[in-house]
């Protein structure tokens, strides 16, 4: 075997640049630097699970109240999509007829950009107004927004065993928990399914509405005039001058709205309470409910369904998900006492940072493993 001699001098340029890397005291310098710039990149990156993909399109919905599937189809859904053809970069038109409303889906081509896509259909909807048949009204234009429809985290609260909350006591909780992530860092939109809000429910007696020779739309109407801020008028001056501390709404129990003169008849006023049975309840036109049942080891059996509202959570495009859900679970942790002090528990049904956390870190484990079998390899 040829043995190499101290003095070998390289004659190609791989070599000679091999040898001068070895011998220059700032290629351990270098060679830390970059390290630290790895690590501090991957320290930076946005994790997140979920591809960020240039998607952009939105939605057209028009409302004629009366119209049949037919009408609509014949009169709104097929004019707006020829119309909505001359758009360019449009992949895909869906256009969707029911009974008093018409739904235009846009697809644009991917990579075309979001802003210009919106505006460009927001545009040709207004500049096509004086097409619309009568009857129509204003059309709304809703924009599709892949990163922010998305969300990160889901969190499914329900009523304790044994406790006595009711859905508009949970949803007020709720909806001050939602109030508080609205103001974290990096959150986008939060919403709320599966919730029932408080309100006055009236049921109208046809029968006692046709004797007092009343409309539906006069019982809309009355009821409608009341339900705003009035002026809460404390008293007068000496001036006799009124003073008005502050705004006070017109109806702030079932009582006020029973009270609300409707009409007069052969000279006495009509009360809502005449002609009409007024309850508080909840909003019971909102079909929407949703239900959970869980078990929290694999033995055991699955526990009652329950009704339960979700908190949706999303993040805004090229924001790292694992410091925003992190951020978000400090926020819903801090309302724990709080929560099982009113008899309400959740759960945590997705949480996409830490599973984006879960890959990332398993690719690093992975790749670590790579880079010390080769340098083992290569020395």
């Amino acid at each position: 075997m040829e043995i190499i001699k101290k003095g070998y001098q390289p004659k190609d340029v791989a070599g000679k640049l091999a040898k001068y890397f070895i011998r220059n005291p700032l290629t351990a310098v270098l060679g830390i630097s970059l390290l630290l710039l790895g690590y501090l990149a991957l320290s930076i990156m946005p994790r997140e699970e979920d591809p960020q993909i240039a998607i952009s399109g939105g939605a057209v919905i028009v409302a004629m109240p009366g119209a049949s599937p037919k009408e609509i189809e014949n009169i709104i859904v097929n004019p707006l999509e020829r119309k909505l053809r001359e758009i360019s970069g449009i992949e895909h038109i869906y256009g969707m007829a029911q009974d008093n409303v018409g739904i235009v889906n846009v697809m644009y081509y991917i990579g075309e950009d979001r802003e210009d896509s919106n505006l460009k259909l927001y545009d040709k909807v207004m500049q096509n107004m004086d097409a619309m048949p009568k009857g129509v009204m204003q059309p709304l234009i809703k924009p599709f927004d892949i990163d922010i429809d998305i969300p990160i985290l889901t969190f499914a609260f329900y009523p304790l065993e044994g406790s006595r909350v009711d859905e508009v006591k949970m949803f007020d909780m709720v909806r001050k928990i939602q109030h508080k992530v609205n103001a974290v860092e990096n959150v986008a939109k939060t919403t709320l399914q599966g919730a029932h809000k408080a309100q006055y429910n009236v049921e109208v007696d046809m029968g006692k509405l046709s004797a007092y020779h009343l409309s539906m739309g006069q019982i809309m109407k009355a009821v409608q005039s009341v339900a705003t801020d009035v002026p809460d008028v404390k008293g007068r001056t000496k001036d006799h001058k009124l003073v008005i501390f502050g705004v006070k709404n017109a109806i702030e129990s079932v009582d006020d709205v029973k009270n609300v003169i409707v009409a007069q008849y052969m000279g006495s006023p009509i009360y809502l309470r005449d002609v009409a049975s007024v309850k508080e309840g909840i909003d019971f036109q909102n079909f929407k409910d949703a239900y959970v049942a869980f078990k929290h080891k694999k033995d055991e059996n699955l526990s009652d369904e329950k009704k339960q509202i979700t908190l949706t959570v999303a993040k805004l495009a090229g924001t790292n998900a694992v410091f925003v859900a992190e951020d978000v679970m400090k926020v819903l942790h801090g309302f724990d006492n709080e929560l099982h002090k009113v008899g309400i528990g959740y759960l945590t049904t997705r949480n996409y940072g830490h599973r984006a956390n879960e890959a990332v870190n398993e690719l690093m484990h992975h790749l670590i493993i790579t880079i010390i079998i080769i340098a083992v390899m290569l020395v």
